[in-house]
């Protein structure tokens, strides 16, 4: 980095060139990553408290009512039930949500983070879900615990 200063102090015209340059090629990079797919941003936003990441075992000690943030794979839901999350250590947690239908990455057995409040012992209010970016197997279940 030192020798890119002394490049930008020496030189103005061509360092605005370069930097132009580097600009550029930093989008295109941008776009070539492909993002995670979110459905409920406004409202996670909205909540009052910060989410904190849990898994099962995280999540049967938190109060119902706690902001949280679980990962795990979401079963596809027949119309009138509630969608199931398989957690990273192996719980089961009902999901209501208030999105009538999800993505087809988000419903059909992808990695997701659900994102709202802890509503019953094996139970969670939704206001946002995320899926991991990447094509699979790109979340280290282990890891995530």
């Amino acid at each position: 980095t030192g020798l890119a200063q002394a490049h930008i102090a020496t030189s103005p015209g061509r360092a605005q060139n370069s930097c132009s340059a580097l600009d550029s090629q930093q989008r295109m990079a941008a776009m070539d990553v492909e993002g995670p797919a979110v459905v409920g941003m406004p409202e996670m936003a909205a909540m009052p408290h910060i989410a904190r990441r849990v898994n099962y075992k995280l999540f049967q000690q938190a109060e119902v009512g706690a902001p949280l943030r679980i990962g795990g794979r979401m079963s596809a839901a027949s119309s009138g039930e509630d969608r199931i999350l398989t957690t990273t250590d192996g719980g089961s947690v009902k999901i209501s949500t208030p999105m009538a239908t999800l993505p087809p990455e988000m419903a059909g057995g992808a990695f997701v983070e659900v994102v709202g409040t802890k509503a019953a012992e094996d139970a969670m209010q939704t206001v946002g879900v995320v899926t991991m970016p990447g094509k699979e197997p790109m979340v280290d279940a282990e890891l995530w615990d």
